[in-house]
């Protein structure tokens, strides 16, 4: 996926680019002039898990609401049908989705609808102990 790499990197410095727990997965750090702005944990996909997914954590909360945040939606959107994205430092997404909004309704979530993505899922309660915080999932 180097061509999602120089695309994001028009937009962001990749500080930090490292192997994941797979072959097709890394690990990208997203700057701006000096401050990292959050996590990428991108998988591309393979065989038999063919569908690539990209997850975003520990979020900048200045990131929310951002030109940068319909940047990098738009570019994500263009490489993977599946995104994560942790949305605790969301303070709007948060509060809609503690007041039982839909998710697809959500801030965060009419984004992510305006770019193609159909299926919505909160992550509010993580299975397991590798899911991180709560997360806001969309699937095309």
């Amino acid at each position: 996926m180097e061509a999602f790499k120089e695309e994001l990197s028009r937009v962001f410095c990749l500080s930090k680019v490292t192997k994941g727990r797979f072959v097709e997965e890394e690990n990208i750090t997203l700057e701006v002039l000096g401050r990292r702005i959050m996590h990428l944990k991108a998988f591309y996909g393979r065989k038999p898990y063919w569908k690539e997914w990209v997850e975003l954590f520990h979020i900048d909360p200045e990131f929310f609401g951002s030109e940068l945040e319909d940047k990098l939606y738009r570019i994500l959107s263009r490489y993977f049908r599946r995104i994560f994205v942790e949305y605790y430092e969301d303070k709007r997404t948060l509060k809609e989705l503690i007041s039982g909004m839909p998710p697809e309704k959500t801030r965060l979530g009419l984004k992510l609808l305006a770019l193609g993505y159909r299926f919505f899922k909160d992550w509010y309660y993580p299975e397991g102990w590798m899911e991180g915080g709560c997360k806001l999932q969309a699937e095309k």
